[in-house]
């Protein structure tokens, strides 16, 4: 497995990431300027991971809304292929995106635009040596746990999933008997903590600081064989600033002690 973290990617990022000793970048892309920026940056990415020694572990699109009505936008697919086209250019093993539910259609409509959504960015990014994978948060996508993975992953078994422990945790969901049940279709892990006291939401300190059972979800991925990214992602409002960077090292020094390589 390698550590890396979500990031910018501009050469003061490389370099930031460079010196924490980290092994790749995550770009996120949120909206759809920011995937524009990155479709037109992958000459730029080559040139600092040449630079650096960084990689690019993963590249994703959170917030694009394909399904219209239970019909598959074309326009975002081909936005999303251009990404595809930039992650296979920098050697980003996988493409992680979601997709929403259109609540004007029945869930068979919605479930039917994943499958063909989601195939569709497969088929492609296959012929460019690249994986797609679902992510399990529920911002824009509908396909975040057991009960669409079994339809949708089951239509596709070059689908993967990109697993963030934290979302599962707080909905209430078992996350490592989830984690475990999909273990072998994870093409990317967050590092990301969560802190719940008596069913009220604290925070997401740094990993390693919060609730989450880290050594049994590390023990889950050696067990399913695992060998992508774990992929540190600060989402604290608490952990800011000079304290937000002594957590980014914090989390580092913990994770790499349940790491064998």
């Amino acid at each position: 497995m390698k550590l890396g973290m979500i990031n910018s990617y501009d050469a003061a990022a490389f370099d930031r990431v460079a010196a924490r000793g980290l092994d790749f970048i995550e770009i996120c892309c949120n909206f759809d300027n920011e995937t524009e920026a990155l479709n037109s940056s992958g000459d730029a990415i080559l040139a600092d991971i040449n630079r650096t020694g960084v990689k690019i572990g993963s590249i994703g699109r959170w917030n694009a809304l394909p399904n219209v009505g239970g019909k598959v936008d074309q326009n975002v697919v081909a936005a999303l292929e251009k990404s595809i086209d930039v992650a296979a250019k920098v050697g980003s093993p996988v493409f992680v995106c979601g997709c929403n539910a259109d609540d004007s259609v029945s869930l068979y409509r919605n479930l039917v635009c994943a499958v063909e959504y989601f195939g569709t960015l497969c088929e492609y990014a296959k012929t460019k040596g690249v994986r797609v994978a679902v992510y399990n948060c529920d911002w824009s996508n509908f396909c975040y746990g057991t009960d669409t993975w079994k339809i949708v992953l089951g239509e596709l078994p070059d689908l993967g999933v990109k697993y963030d422990c934290s979302h599962a945790c707080n909905r209430g969901t078992d996350y490592l008997r989830e984690l475990d049940m999909w273990g072998d279709r994870v093409r990317h892990i967050h590092v990301k903590g969560t802190l719940n006291i008596g069913g009220r939401h604290v925070d997401d300190p740094p990993a390693g600081l919060d609730g989450l059972n880290w050594s049994a979800i590390m023990g889950i991925l050696y067990a399913h064989r695992y060998d992508g990214g774990l992929s540190i992602e600060p989402h604290s409002g608490i952990w800011q600033g000079g304290l937000g960077e002594h957590g980014v090292d914090f989390t580092i020094e913990y994770m790499k002690k349940l790491l064998f390589r």
